[in-house]
């Protein structure tokens, strides 16, 4: 009985032990990515339906309520990257970090690239020699047509390369320079950009140019919004302005997108873009929910863990799906969109997860999901 009880002990304790993780960053890795997927799901033909229908309103509607995605992906980054909490060094962020982005990248761009190029050879009846210079060439379009969601990636590499200088601001900094430093992107990156917008379209008049300050519409301010929600959090009154803001923020975006694809006849997805203060709001408004609601807990529990860390493989993988679906000459239209839409992003996001979770159980695949 000793022994047994001595070698049972030995087995725990040469168990390796899950390390507890921040368990509103995981949860919001997954709604984050699953927000993403539901937006792509539902602009694959949202640009194609006529605006004067009740389909293109729904698809408008549900489009309306997935543009926070990529806005929480980089605050999640933000918070983890810029806080003195975690270790960071200069070269741990450009040997490490950033050489993992850039291996996904051209990974990816690589995959899709060959992906693209066999089914451009299948539908076009290319032989077999033209298939396999558009094979050998897919590393190109790294370069010089990557996947359109593939931006993101370029986006995340551009903010590592920052970080290191961002990391020296943050750790000197006082709370109110760096709420100063947000307020200016929030004002000159997207306040006065989207106010130009609507002048030039309901006014017919342009402001000057250079009123808005160049540089300022930048990925930086999601990554450091993210930094200081995390670092300092906000009151019970800031967070209700906020929530009450982002709330009032989606009707705009949505109201004025219906608009003015109505007036133009066409999808107008302008007040839906990252630089737009409505989807900043809306991206602070979820991170902040989040951050507030599970922030003093960490979570161990491996079903939340693995989950989440197959959510960047579930972004890379997920327009593999949709355009299978396409193939398939299937619609989101039928029977209806406010229907079908939802359930096939839930489908897709579940195909995408299972094929990440198994192709991450090969060895060496995981580094590139």
């Amino acid at each position: 009985m000793v022994e047994s009880t001595t070698k049972a002990g030995s087995n725990t304790e040469c168990r390796p032990k899950t390390a507890a993780r921040e368990l509103y960053a995981e949860l919001l890795r997954i709604v984050a990515a699953f927000t993403v997927v539901f937006q792509h799901t539902v602009t694959s033909v949202w640009y194609d339906v006529p605006v004067d229908t009740g389909d293109f309103f729904a698809l408008n509607f549900l489009n309306s309520l997935s543009r926070f995605g990529v806005g929480v992906f980089i605050m999640i980054s933000g918070a983890f990257m810029l806080s003195p909490q975690y270790p960071h060094t200069p070269q741990k962020i450009l040997r490490h970090n950033l050489v993992r982005i850039l291996i996904l990248l051209i990974a990816w761009v690589c995959v899709y690239g060959v992906v693209n190029a066999i089914r451009e050879g299948v539908r076009n009846g290319l032989g077999i020699g033209e298939s396999v210079v558009n094979i050998l060439a897919a590393p190109l379009d790294l370069f010089v047509a990557p996947p359109t969601h593939l931006w993101f990636l370029y986006a995340i590499a551009g903010l590592y390369v920052i970080t290191p200088a961002l990391r020296v601001f943050t750790e000197h900094a006082s709370k109110h320079m760096v709420l100063y430093v947000i307020a200016i992107f929030f004002a000159f990156g997207l306040v006065i950009p989207t106010a130009n917008h609507l002048l030039a379209k309901l006014a017919h008049f342009h402001m000057y140019q250079n009123i808005g300050i160049r540089g300022a519409t930048t990925f930086a301010g999601f990554y450091l919004t993210g930094f200081y929600i995390s670092q300092y959090g906000l009151g019970r009154i800031a967070r209700r302005v906020l929530y009450g803001s982002a709330l009032i923020s989606w009707f705009i975006a949505f109201f004025y997108s219906t608009y003015f694809s109505l007036v133009k006849d066409a999808p107008n997805e302008y007040f839906f873009g990252n630089f737009r203060p409505m989807t900043f709001l809306i991206a602070a408004a979820v991170f902040c929910f989040f951050r507030t609601r599970y922030g003093e807990r960490k979570t161990t529990d491996l079903r939340i863990l693995d989950i989440s860390k197959c959510m960047l493989g579930v972004y890379l993988l997920h327009p593999m799906f949709i355009k299978i679906f396409y193939g398939l000459k299937l619609s989101l239209l039928e029977p209806h969109p406010l229907i079908t839409a939802p359930l096939m992003a839930v489908v897709f996001f579940m195909l995408s997860l299972g094929a990440v979770y198994l192709f991450r159980l090969i060895p060496g695949v995981k580094k590139i999901l």
